[in-house]
């Protein structure tokens, strides 16, 4: 298990391909369906959230930490940047209509942000 956790870069594509056969899955799910279920976006988030667990299993609980912080931080950086640039140009980089707050973010992406600061500290430590 040691040596596996030293290969930053195998888990960092290990972690992907996990990420994106979740996403693939609940494509395959809900392509048909043109309307939000929470089934679908549960089948998004569930391959990433238990490699995450995993990845806690093996680098201890600051993978937690992260994972939360970089959920936190990204949901109101991308709320500062929407909002920002909606009130500097008076045009929207994106609405959300579902748990939004103003159409800036949505309490939807937590999860999506938490991964990203997950992907990108693998990311940092697969490139030394």
């Amino acid at each position: 298990m040691e040596n596996i956790a030293n290969n930053y870069f195998l888990i960092l594509a290990v972690f992907l391909g996990v990420t994106f056969f979740g996403f693939y899955l609940a494509y395959l799910y809900g392509r048909k369906t043109v309307k939000f279920h929470w089934s679908e976006y549960i089948g998004i988030l569930i391959t990433p959230t238990l490699f995450t667990i995993f990845l806690a299993y093996l680098y201890g609980e600051k993978v937690i930490e992260l994972y939360f912080i970089s959920s936190i931080f990204g949901f109101w950086l991308e709320y500062i940047i929407g909002f920002s640039y909606h009130k500097t140009l008076n045009k929207r980089l994106w609405i959300y209509q579902r748990y939004s707050i103003e159409g800036y973010t949505s309490y939807l992406t937590l999860p999506i942000w938490g991964y990203g600061g997950i992907l990108f500290w693998l990311l940092g430590k697969s490139l030394g």
